[in-house]
């Protein structure tokens, strides 16, 4: 499963990811988002992108395009 099928609201576990180049692999490491985190999706901006994720105890505005490509499982 991936980020982007997840519903709002519903805690998940990142497994890692899959299709991402090592730039964005390395900036979403460097926000926190590693595999073993939790994220919740809390909110989808007006135009839907970016969309507000709670990872571990911050909050993280991340681009949609980015979605798909983090593995994540039912936490």
């Amino acid at each position: 499963m991936t980020l982007d099928t997840v519903p709002l609201d519903v805690p998940v576990r990142v497994l890692g990811y899959a299709g991402l180049g090592p730039f964005d692999k390395e900036r979403l490491a460097s926000l926190g988002l590693r595999p073993g985190v939790s994220v919740v999706k809390i909110l989808k901006t007006p135009l839907q992108d970016p969309v507000e994720c709670l990872v571990g105890s911050q909050l993280l505005a991340i681009e949609v395009r980015l979605l798909p490509h983090i593995r994540v499982e039912a936490a």
